[in-house]
């Protein structure tokens, strides 16, 4: 968990650069957000609408994980669910590590929720028809889903007691 933070600022810029791309390339009288289906209607935004409210989406699904990630000893110990919270709040040491970890955690997780969102960026621009390259993004929600349990289980297994460790 020590790489990453390097991780997760390349994916924030990443989908940086493909917001970027998108609100130069997409067209100036709209985007098409959602496609009309029988029983609904599209949904359009202007172009700056779509830009703002990605990087809206961005932030606070960034912010909500870095406030787990660094406030989590300032939350009620009853309200952290840790497995072995008593061993990770029972010394200095051990807290600090647990910190430590829950920020890493943290920041997997927002780097995995920003791939997310980097797909439906990606889909809406491939959708408007305006580039014949655009890259292909099918088959990306699966697998980062399936990412982001593997990486919900991950919490449980760096969280567990050391081995080394009596009582």
């Amino acid at each position: 968990m020590k790489y990453i933070k390097y991780i997760w600022g390349l994916t924030l810029l990443i989908y940086l650069g493909l917001n970027l791309l998108t609100y130069i390339y997409l067209p100036e009288e709209g985007v098409t957000v959602l496609q009309k289906t029988g029983s609904s209607t599209a949904i359009f935004m202007t172009r700056s609408d779509f830009f703002y409210a990605s990087m809206g989406s961005l932030l606070l699904v960034n912010i909500f994980f870095m406030t787990i990630g660094n406030g989590i000893l300032y939350f009620p110990k009853i309200m952290v669910f840790a497995p072995n919270k008593e061993y990770w709040y029972s010394n200095e040491e051990t807290r600090n590590k647990f910190v430590e970890i829950v920020k890493g955690w943290s920041k997997g997780m927002a780097t995995i929720l920003t791939l997310l969102l980097l797909t439906a960026v990606g889909a809406i621009y491939q959708a408007q028809g305006h580039d014949p390259f655009a890259f292909r993004v099918e088959y990306s929600p699966m697998i980062l889903w399936v990412f982001a349990i593997i990486w919900l289980g991950c919490y449980f297994f760096v969280l567990k007691k050391p081995n080394n460790v009596t009582e």
